[in-house]
């Protein structure tokens, strides 16, 4: 059995594809980012700090994904 979150994150993928959405890493690091800045005031450092490792994460594999 899977982490419902996780499960949550099949299913929005699955209806992202159903939609016909194309957005990608790019779009996913953008997201973050500015709802990082709206959020700035509510989040703790322990909030900082997971949500800036899965930042890290999500731009590192749009570098790999990048032709060189």
């Amino acid at each position: 059995m899977s982490h419902p979150n996780i499960e949550l994150f099949e299913l929005l993928s699955l209806t992202l594809d159903l939609q016909g959405s194309n957005e990608g890493l790019d779009d996913a690091i953008a997201e973050l980012a500015g709802w990082m800045d709206l959020a700035r005031d509510h989040l703790t450092d322990d909030d900082w700090a997971v949500l800036g490792w899965i930042g890290a994460v999500l731009y590192r594999e749009r570098l790999r994904r990048r032709p060189a």
